[in-house]
């Protein structure tokens, strides 16, 4: 009790800049001895408590000098023979800044006085961009309209609908129907790209990085169907007369009336995962029969090869972190992280030589450019290379 009384004041030293050398090392010192997470949940107790205050301005060059400090000592001591899986606890979910640097509500890790700056991580003299809006639309036609850099305005019609660039995003008006058969139109994000869809019914789409949505013009006859590769979120318009149907090729269709979820089924991983965050769906596997699988909010389901499996009560904010522009890495292990980088940065990641596997912790912003997030990482016992064609090297 008293240590932790203690650490309140230190940490409210810290937050209001009147803490002097010895006490910002008697600080770094007390999160370092207690490496059962003690002081650590202390630190985090007093940090929601007072995050509502002012955040102090960001320096980054100043945060990159503090980061080594403070992370080293977060960092979860590991025994290399007993577990061989190394828990890097690198950032909270308070806040974020340059690197792995942790920039809380309540203030922030400050350090006052001068310290020696760290070797330049080996990004810095070729950095890489985070990723942003845009997407390439295809139409009925086959024509493709990269989105990228669209205006505000009405860019084609469709079979009677309106396709308009409305904020940033991309909106479908439907109108006196034309003749022939239905049209489809197909949005599809690169890596470093994401982007938002209004279909004709008012559902609306965020698709991350490196996805594919396929739909309708207008939507006819008793069903809402499209289709979908990669991930994306869903708030569905409720119509309970014509109900709104996903189809993942190859892994799992999902019916739903109006509610709020997110699909992750990329090509390139073995399972896929859905989400529920407000409604009801109901899942089933694609070419199998079968009433299928009723999910409630807070539920995520596991489909692959093997079947589906159910999770209840599932970290619903990870899955989703994504649409709000964050990384969440929460229990995430090394080579899942990396697939999540290489699509938002739009790298070639390789691996060389015996990488171990890590499991990380914490949420990032993906507003960071990608030395910044790697600086980060490299607090673990895993290292990188970038090499010309965003080639993203890791190595232990």
């Amino acid at each position: 009790m008293e240590q932790n009384t203690r650490l309140a004041y230190l940490l409210d030293r810290l937050a209001t800049h009147t803490a002097t050398e010895e006490e910002l090392h008697e600080l770094t010192s007390l999160v370092d001895q207690d490496a059962s997470g003690i002081s650590m949940d202390a630190v985090e107790s007093w940090l929601e408590e007072h995050r509502q205050q002012p955040m102090p301005a960001f320096d980054q060059q100043h945060w990159m000098q503090v980061a080594d400090q403070i992370l080293q000592s977060d960092k979860l001591s590991v025994d290399p023979v007993v577990k061989p899986v190394h828990r890097v606890h690198f950032l909270h979910r308070w806040g974020w800044a340059a690197a792995a640097v942790l920039l809380f509500g309540a203030g922030a890790w400050f350090f006052n006085h001068n310290q020696q700056p760290k070797p330049a991580p080996v990004v810095a003299k070729m950095d890489v961009e985070p990723g942003k809006n845009g997407a390439i639309l295809t139409l009925a036609d086959g024509s493709q309209m990269e989105l990228d850099s669209a205006g505000n305005g009405i860019i084609t019609r469709q079979n009677g609908t309106a396709v308009a660039m409305k904020d940033n995003g991309l909106q479908y008006t439907p109108g006196d129907r034309g003749t022939g058969e239905m049209e489809y139109n197909t949005i599809t994000t690169s890596k470093g790209r994401q982007f938002q869809v209004m279909l004709p019914d008012g559902s609306k789409v965020w698709l991350n990085a490196a996805s594919v949505l396929r739909f309708p013009v207008a939507f006819e006859g008793k069903e809402r169907e499209v289709e979908l590769s990669g991930e994306a979120y869903f708030e569905v318009a409720k119509n309970a007369e014509q109900p709104f149907k996903l189809k993942v090729p190859g892994k799992v269709d999902i019916e739903v009336l109006g509610t709020a979820f997110n699909v992750k089924a990329y090509t390139n991983e073995k399972n896929s995962y859905t989400t529920l965050v407000t409604g009801s769906v109901r899942i089933s596997h694609t070419n199998k029969t079968g009433n299928g699988i009723v999910l409630k909010p807070g539920d995520q389901l596991q489909a692959g090869d093997a079947g589906m499996e159910v999770t209840r009560n599932a970290n619903v904010e990870k899955a989703i972190a994504w649409k709000n522009g964050l990384f969440n890495f929460e229990g995430v292990g090394l080579r899942e992280m990396m697939r999540q980088l290489e699509r938002w940065y739009n790298l070639e990641v390789v691996y060389e030589g015996n990488v171990p596997e890590v499991l990380f912790f914490g949420e990032m912003s993906r507003k960071l450019k990608l030395s910044d997030v790697l600086t980060g990482l490299e607090r673990s016992d895993v290292h990188f290379r970038l090499e010309e064609g965003r080639r993203l090297v890791v190595m232990p």
